[in-house]
């Protein structure tokens, strides 16, 4: 399958804007099925009253999040697979990417694998490691089978560097709420 790079820009931004979207709206829709008011960002989900009622709440609200992001994953690596369109790539790599960097950021600042680890007493570091060792296993995986030239797997993660590192700036800049 022969495409341009315009269009694998396009889906690269495509795949970010969904990957994003999704794992954040899954925080958000839990919060409010559990009886919260939730806000989201481009970014972030949390009560609308910054606080929690329980830690358990917290955690069911922290865990759909990489849950629905690690389901993603695991779908796009199969539609890969199956049917061969290298255009679902884009996707599978940003949701690696993804749980990369919110795995690093934990250094600096606890998000949802990490504070699940902690109430598991795990550990800060361990749920955000396996996640990414499996998401990485996936990418590498598809990477081998489909033959994937190392041209294309630069660009795309190159297009997802960029892509996420504008929406995530623009979260912290501009505090776009797009659900309140």
């Amino acid at each position: 399958m022969t495409f341009s790079k315009a269009t694998l820009a396009v889906v690269s931004l495509g795949a970010v804007v969904f990957c994003f979207l999704t794992h954040e709206f899954a925080h958000w829709i839990m919060g409010e099925l559990i009886g919260y008011k939730m806000v989201m960002t481009l970014n972030t989900a949390y009560p609308k009253a910054l606080r929690w009622n329980s830690t358990e709440d917290f955690m069911v609200v922290s865990v759909v999040g990489p849950a629905v992001t690690f389901l993603t994953s695991f779908s796009v690596y199969y539609i890969i697979r199956f049917k061969g369109n290298m255009l679902w790539f884009p996707f599978l790599f940003t949701c690696f990417y993804l749980e990369f960097l919110s795995g690093i950021m934990n250094y600096r600042n606890v998000n949802d694998l990490g504070w699940i680890s902690r109430y598991l007493n795990v550990g800060l570091f361990t749920l955000p490691i396996i996640f990414v060792i499996i998401h990485f296993g996936l990418l590498y995986k598809t990477i081998v089978q489909e033959k994937y030239a190392r041209a294309y797997v630069l660009q795309t993660l190159g297009w997802i560097l960029l892509f996420s590192s504008v929406w995530i700036l623009a979260n912290q800049k501009f505090k776009i709420i797009l659900i309140s």
